[in-house]
């Protein structure tokens, strides 16, 4: 994998945290890569990233790994809120009002990138996530078509007697402590998965945002309606998945 070093940005500073555990995607919204790339180098702009691919594939690192690029903004994931510090920042060359589907050619360079950094920084699938799902209640990108299967975005929990044994027990659970309606279960685990979910309680439009972010990076639908009778159950197997994770981990 050939990265171009052609252009560098100097809008970065120093990461309060020496270990990358995360890769933040984004999209540019932009027109084309030479927009793009003075974009994410002029100081004035006070952004930037790690990495930046244009449509036809070319990967040019425009800050050192080693540094905190300005990708981020204000977000949160898992009572994280510097994600910056912790974090590799990819944009792509992408504008949704110009181009429904990613090119092929973007998707395949992304690909090798993320095999790279995964490998080099040990990142677990489910830490490679969306602007839209740091920062749920102002970003969207990168949008719906971007192709999370690519990623693995959720391993699926075949129906077990098993996993409906669970499923029945944390239902129980949700009433005993009080957790009645959907949404407040819903928020609950997503939560725990890692989104903020404080602004969205009360606020419809928000807790739909919310929804539709969860659901483009982990469930992977692009047609909502699809998927709102199965939502629910879907959130509730990663919920359980994460929570066997985090015991496995904590005890091992």
């Amino acid at each position: 994998m050939k990265l171009i070093n052609k252009f560098k940005s100097n809008n970065f500073d120093t990461r309060k945290s020496n270990k990358i555990s995360h890769i933040i995607v984004h999209y540019t919204a932009l027109n084309g890569s030479k927009e793009a790339i003075e974009y994410l180098c002029d100081p004035e702009n006070k952004v930037s990233s790690h990495y930046f691919i244009s449509k036809r594939g070319f990967i040019y690192n425009l800050v050192d790994e080693k540094k905190r690029a300005w990708h981020a903004g204000e977000s949160y994931w898992d009572g994280k809120k510097d994600i910056n510090s912790c974090s590799i920042g990819v944009e792509l060359d992408y504008n949704p009002k110009k181009n429904k589907y990613y090119k092929k050619r973007l998707i395949i360079s992304f690909m090798n990138l993320i095999l790279k950094l995964k490998k080099k920084y040990k990142i677990h699938n489910k830490n490679i996530l969306g602007h839209s799902d740091i920062a749920p209640y102002r970003k969207i990108d990168p949008g719906k078509y971007f192709p999370w299967n690519k990623i693995n975005a959720l391993n699926n929990f075949k129906k077990t007697k098993v996993l409906k044994n669970i499923e029945n027990s944390l239902e129980i659970w949700f009433k005993k402590n009080n957790l009645i309606y959907q949404k407040r279960k819903i928020l609950f685990m997503l939560a725990f998965i890692g989104y903020e979910v404080e602004p969205s309680i009360n606020d419809i439009n928000k807790y739909n945002n919310l929804l539709k972010s969860y659901s483009y990076r982990f469930i992977n639908f692009n047609k909502l309606k699809l998927i709102r009778k199965k939502r629910y159950s879907l959130i509730k197997r990663h919920f359980i998945k994460e929570v066997l994770t985090f015991k496995v981990s904590f005890y091992s």
